[in-house]
């Protein structure tokens, strides 16, 4: 094309800078519609909120991205004009506009699993979460959307911005005025974009303005939340309240029960208040959603025959994760300690805190911890993790491998050994101990890409989601299992808990909600006993470590650190607290009917629910803040 034919030089930047807002916009829709069973838009008006909230965060991301790009074009200097400086300048324009849309539609899919946008936790989490040669082609065929739908948008993007072109000036016309009033006003502008306005700096809780919290991945984006969390601290100090009053309203920690404690307790833990045996089975990506004893509603497509049997003699309470990540997980069930911040404790920071964990206060009381995870040795650094909070062994796939059982077709391909056989290879290793022994398991087949050995291919049956198959077939290895555990001298002497790590994908509305993304099994099974009960209490991860100290009987000798609470002295009153995009949300049992839920949700200024209730939120927001900033834990 003749640039002497081409438009000027800033309605061609005014259009160039539409149409990287235009193919953000776009990339926005397309993530909402591969979404949508997660969203839950409530009519016109929030709808119209999105959209201005969208044109805020779009403004404010271009701004970030197309900044250098912005000024070299406005500079008042006859080198625009120049073949390679507009061959830098474009350059730096697709580059950035291309770091906008790649991450949006990365997280198309991985959005589904955890509910957050991508944050600069990403840049760490590539190295320890898996093995992503090995995983990339089922990521490329199964999640075909995350890479087919961006690559749509860029090349139409490059289309259209192929069209555009600035021409010549004319040289006898003098337009140092114009340069300058337009850098002067363009910088201007750049500015109050960048900062999402004038008076106040854009931060990405800043979406809860233009709607509902749970909404906010659909105003803001990606691309600019790993920029703004990357030059920001993980946890900045809060100071809701003096020190004092937040004290008093949360209470760090747990106390030893006094001799005279009179305590409730349920009626099915009373018994079991002695040293026993602990095997802690944690399962990966397990919700209630495919339970049968969670859902008893008519077409409930649940999966696990045997766990529905096994909570027919258990006490089984209303089970919370604290986080949608392993990582999160695993720690906040052996520590007390939740994620409350964008980016899991472990990789933050903070990771090289004091953490006192479960494992170190059985093991000072004579008990021997082991951890079993089928998956390669270093995945998630779980490994050194387990060593810190006082595991005395671990086992990955390094050691089963090692074992005299191992078989090649037990591993899965990608992420370590299949259920079945690692489960025996714990009860076999299990049996070796000497009583009492703390052991921890955590399963790894239900998982992408959803394996089963070719043993069992065609014996699980297929449902809406490939993870459900996948459920159905740990539920079976949980069964063979038991099914060896009864055979050793241990198992009557053994309390068993079952967990999630963090629930899987919600497939029905019920559980795509405040109340219903982090809902996990919890189960106490004692064989000593055979009543079962249904506890309606709200039992998170946290909850577990000073919970199975009061049942062993060491509540009355341990000062606990963490931020949960013990089921046997409060077992009616529970709560869960989590992180969100931006925000933190508590769901409570209520005091009047506990089987009723009471949401409370802090998104920047934003507060949702009863006074009372975010009172005690913000206390301990500002304690978790306080003590991992200062490595008081």
């Amino acid at each position: 094309m003749n640039r002497k034919k081409g438009i000027n030089i800033y309605a061609y930047v005014i259009l160039k800078w539409l149409l990287a807002c235009g193919a953000l916009a776009v990339v926005q829709v397309v993530f909402y519609l591969f979404n949508t069973r997660i969203f839950h838009v409530d009519g016109f008006g929030e709808w119209m909120g999105i959209l201005w909230g969208n044109v805020v965060f779009g403004l404010a991301t271009v701004a970030t991205f197309l900044g250098p790009w912005f000024v070299m074009m406005l500079l008042p200097l006859k080198v625009r004009w120049k073949r390679w400086y507009r061959i830098v300048a474009e350059v730096l324009y697709i580059a950035g506009v291309l770091l906008i849309l790649v991450p949006r539609g990365a997280n198309m899919a991985y959005y589904q699993y955890t509910y957050r946008l991508l944050s600069d936790e990403i840049f760490s989490y590539l190295g320890i979460s898996g093995q992503m040669g090995s995983l990339a082609p089922h990521f490329a065929v199964d999640y075909w959307y995350a890479w087919v739908m961006p690559l749509i948008i860029g090349v139409l993007f490059l289309i259209a911005n192929s069209r555009l072109h600035f021409g010549e000036r004319n040289k006898y016309n003098k337009h140092l005025a114009n340069d300058l009033f337009a850098v002067g006003v363009g910088l201007v502008a750049l500015v109050i974009m960048g900062r999402g306005g004038v008076l106040h700096m854009l931060q990405p809780e800043d979406a809860g303005r233009w709607c509902q919290p749970k909404n906010s991945a659909l105003v803001s984006n990606d691309a600019y939340n790993i920029v703004r969390t990357l030059f920001k601290p993980d946890l900045e100090e809060k100071e809701y309240m003096p020190a004092a009053d937040a004290a008093t309203l949360f209470t760090y920690g747990q106390q030893p029960m006094v001799a005279d404690s009179t305590a409730a307790t349920d009626s099915a833990i009373v018994d079991t208040i002695q040293p026993r045996n602990v095997v802690l089975i944690v399962l990966e990506s397990f919700g209630q959603e495919f339970m049968g004893c969670y859902n008893r509603q008519e077409g409930a497509d649940t999966r696990t025959p045997f766990l529905d049997s096994l909570a027919q003699h258990s006490l089984v309470y209303d089970g919370r994760s604290n986080g949608k990540k392993s990582i999160e997980g695993i720690m906040a069930i052996n520590t007390g300690i939740p994620n409350l911040m964008s980016i899991p404790m472990t990789n933050s920071v903070y990771g090289n805190d004091d953490f006192t964990g479960l494992p170190a206060v059985l093991r000072k009381n004579g008990y021997r911890t082991a951890f079993f995870h089928g998956s390669y040795n270093g995945v998630m650094e779980f490994d050194r993790t387990c060593e810190k909070i006082g595991f005395d062994e671990y086992h990955g796939m390094n050691e089963y491998n090692a074992d005299e059982m191992a078989r090649k077709e037990d591993y899965d391909g990608v992420w370590g050994i299949f259920d079945e056989p690692f489960l025996q290879y714990t009860a076999k290793h299990i049996g070796t101990y000497s009583e009492p022994f703390f052991a921890e398991v955590f399963t790894v087949t239900s998982h992408h890409p959803f394996p089963i050995p070719d043993e069992h291919k065609g014996q699980f049956k297929e449902g809406r989601h490939p993870i459900l198959k996948c459920v159905e077939y740990t539920d079976y290895s949980l069964r063979r299992f038991f099914e060896a555990a009864k055979q050793q001298p241990w198992y009557g002497n053994t309390l068993f808990v079952i967990c999630g790590d963090h629930s899987g994908h919600g497939l029905t509305p019920e559980y795509n909600d405040y109340d219903g993304w982090y809902r996990i099994p919890m189960m106490v099974f004692d064989p000593q006993h055979d009543s079962g009960i249904r506890s309606s209490r709200i039992v998170q991860q946290t909850d577990l470590f000073p919970t199975l100290v009061d049942m062993l009987g060491f509540g009355d000798e341990e000062t606990l650190p963490g931020f949960g609470e013990s089921a046997v002295r409060q077992p009616a009153l529970g709560r869960q607290v989590y992180y969100g995009n931006g925000y933190h949300v508590m769901v409570s049992n209520n005091s009047e009917t506990p089987s009723h839920h009471d949401i409370t949700i802090l998104m920047g200024q934003r507060a949702i629910g009863e006074y009372d209730d975010i009172k005690y939120l913000k206390a301990l927001i500002q304690q978790y803040n306080y003590r991992v900033i200062n490595n008081k834990l």
